[in-house]
Formats: C-alpha cells, structure tokens, sequence
C-alpha cells in the first residue's frame, strides 16, 4: 500500500487551497523584495513612479516567467516519469537542455545570437531537434521501448553536451554561456515573457488534458494495451508535451535542473500516484518553489543575480541522492 499523505477528497481540496495561498503569497514577497525597496503598499498605489517602474517592468516579468517555467518543468518530468515508467527522469532524458544550449553555443560562435530572441530562437530549436533524435533512435519497428529512450536520451545528451563544451572553448564562449546553461531569470523583460507564454500556457493544458490517458498508462503496457490504449500515439503526444513545456522554458530561463524530477515526487507523496490528482499539484509545487528560488537568487549575494539554477540544484542533488538510495533499496534499477 502507497504512502501518501492525503487520501481522502477534502483534504485534497483544501491541499489545492493552500499550494494556491501560498503560490500568491510568494508572488507578493517576490515583487516586494529588490534593492530597490519597496513594499506592499507601493503595489497597490504604484507610488512612486520610479519604483513602480521597476516592480511592473523588472520584478513582474521574472515572478510571471518562474510561475510559468516552474509548472511546466514539473508537469514535464511528471510526464516523463509515467510515460518512461522511470522515477529518476525528467525532461533533460529528452536531450531538451543539452540540445538548446548546443544551438545557443553555435548561435554564438556564428554571431547569429547575439540577442535575447536569437538565443532563444536557437534554443528552441536546438531542443527540438534533440527530442527527434532521441524519439528516433529510442524507436524500433515502429515501437516505443521506454529503456530504449532512456539509453538514447542519456547517450544523446552526454554528446551534445560535450560538443558544447568544445565549442565554448574553440571560441572563448564558456563565461557568457555559464549563467544561461546555470538557469536564471536575470534581465527577464515582458516581451521575453509573451514570446513564450502562450505556447506553455497551451502545453500545460494539454499536459492535463493527457492526464486521465497516462492513468491508464501507469497500469503498464500490458494492462494499457488490454484496455485499448494506443501505447505509441499516447507516448508520441506525451513527447511533444514535454518538448513545448520543457524546451520553451529552457528557451525562456536556461537549463535549470532537478524542478521536474523533485516536484513529481513531492506531489506523489501528498497525494499518491493517480495522474489526475498529483499532476495538478506537481505544477503548483514547481511555480512555488522555482518563484521562491528566485527570490532567494536576488537576494542570497544582492545587489548582484544568483543563477536560480545553481540554487535549485542545491536542494535537487540531495534530494536525488536520497531517491536514487531508495530505487536501489527496492531494487527498481
């Protein structure tokens, strides 16, 4: 029988109430907190106006952009998780942060990437072409094996990994891609942010909209298969849920770790393992801890930028050390 927190549906509810209460409240401290000041009161009044300006146009576009790059790579590595039936994967299996930050890489060298938009232009792409590698070579015979993708998406990576790091060094590129392949919010603008909002706002519903499927995929490609699931299309759309989640906010914030492989399990010790109950709660957990990690970049060395990364991955590798100490204790590797 499954350890879970909560069972029963009210506590669920008033589980949903709280993530929710809390993701507001740390909305509130992160627009709030700067060097520059500010309270409360000068949100409300928008006084004065030289704050203001830097609370709507600074502060806001970064809380926005951890609200939406949290939930998506938490319902990204949940996703994973269940199709892969692998707990110690997220949507970096997919080659999505080594394959953006190759294209960042070459966009760089060839001069082709110098802005904000070009560098997220080539992220995207690069994500994009790493996930049909790794769906191409994780497929035989027109059939899916779950291993299969996990060996490719960990051979794949590891690849485009060190070409990246051949690169950065040919050319001098390893200081001004550190912060961006680290994971941070720094000098996140609105336009940045509505460059990529709608598509994650659009992945996340499909995410859930998949939710009831991977209910039954979570049974086994067994049981799956007798309940007249079609295993390929479900992994197929499954995978380019992932990619819109993960590689747009890879494209939007950098590589940041960890977010999708913690959260899922958090969210399943809550409320135990049923897709349609801790899905939900693994993207409010990921908008609140990766708005609170931020929170803690900017004012853990102020007045200058932490990469959030760095931050996350600090609480993710601990975290994962325990999780890994687990599967080998119950033998699931």
């Amino acid at each position: 029988m499954e350890r879970v927190c909560i069972r029963s549906i009210g506590g669920y509810i008033l589980l949903i109430g709280l993530l929710v209460l809390g993701l507001l409240g740390a909305v509130v401290l992160a627009v709030t907190t700067g060097v520059a000041g500010g309270g409360l009161q000068a949100v409300i009044s928008r006084t004065p106006e030289p704050l203001w300006d830097i609370i709507w146009n600074m502060r806001f576009p970064r809380v926005v952009a951890a609200l939406l790059t949290g939930a998506s790579f938490a319902l990204a590595g949940a996703i994973m998780q269940l199709v892969t039936h692998n707990p110690l994967v997220d949507s970096g299996l997919l080659g999505i942060n080594s394959g953006a930050g190759l294209a960042v890489a070459f966009g760089a060298a060839a001069g082709t990437a110098h802005s904000y938009r070009g560098s997220m232009l080539h992220a995207f792409c690069g994500a994009a072409i790493a996930v049909f590698l790794v769906i191409r070579l994780g497929s035989q015979r027109e059939k899916q094996e779950p291993a299969l993708l996990v060996l490719s998406g960990s051979a794949i990576a590891a690849f485009l990994t060190a070409v990246t790091q051949a690169i950065a060094l040919a050319h001098g590129l390893s200081k001004s891609l550190s912060f961006w392949t680290a994971g941070s919010l720094s000098g996140m603008t609105w336009p940045h942010v509505m460059a990529v909002a709608p598509w994650l706002c659009v992945a996340l519903l499909s995410g859930c909209l998949l939710a009831p499927h991977l209910s039954i995929l979570s049974l086994g490609n067994e049981m799956s298969r007798g309940l007249g699931i079609n295993l390929p299309l479900i992994r197929t759309l499954s995978f380019i849920v992932v990619f819109a989640l993960a590689g747009g906010s890879v494209s939007l914030v950098g590589g940041i770790s960890f977010i999708g492989l913690i959260v899922p399990h958090a969210a399943r010790f809550m409320v135990g393992h049923r897709p349609l109950r801790f899905l939900p709660v693994s993207i409010l957990l990921g908008a609140l801890l990766l708005v609170l990690a931020d929170v803690a970049a900017r004012t853990v060395n102020a007045p200058f930028d932490t990469p959030v990364g760095a931050l996350v991955s600090l609480l993710g590798v601990p975290i994962f050390l325990v999780l890994l100490r687990r599967a080998e204790g119950s033998r699931t590797l």
